[in-house]
């Protein structure tokens, strides 16, 4: 009688410490899915932002062309040289990767130009994405 005791607080630990050991592994399976969830996220929020950077960098150097040309030449059509797609009209606007970008004149006095990258992606927070380069030309 003393042995089926003894027994049974075994089976009683066994089954307490292996219901401990699976509580503490789906935790930290849990936790890993989350730390790769966010991760991801990071990931395309840094590729859609460099995007945009991209983007913008190179709508200011569509403008610049514009200047440098000899004679000095509106390339894209919008009526203006040094400004890229300023019309209003999404659109039009020059696409890189998965940004679009456009150029405005911010200031006549001194000619200061912004250069705008946005990223393409409709699904919020990334659709939000914008990134701006303010220049002035000399």
């Amino acid at each position: 009688m003393i042995r089926k005791r003894s027994e049974n607080k075994k089976r009683g630990v066994a089954i307490l410490a292996f219901v401990t050991a699976l509580l503490v592994i789906g935790s930290l399976a849990l936790w890993l899915f989350q730390l790769s969830g966010s991760t991801a996220s990071s990931s395309l929020s840094f590729y859609y932002g460099t995007s945009a950077i991209y983007a913008a960098e190179s709508g200011l150097e569509m403008a610049l062309a514009e200047f440098n040309a000899t004679p000095a030449n509106d390339s894209d059509s919008d009526g203006q040289i040094g400004t890229i797609s300023d019309n209003d009209d999404d659109t039009d606007d020059p696409v890189l990767g998965v940004a679009r970008f456009w150029v405005i004149q911010s200031s006549t006095t001194p000619p200061v130009y912004q250069a705008h990258g946005r990223c393409t992606e409709s699904v919020a927070p990334w659709s939000e994405i914008t990134r701006v380069i303010e220049a002035r030309i000399e």
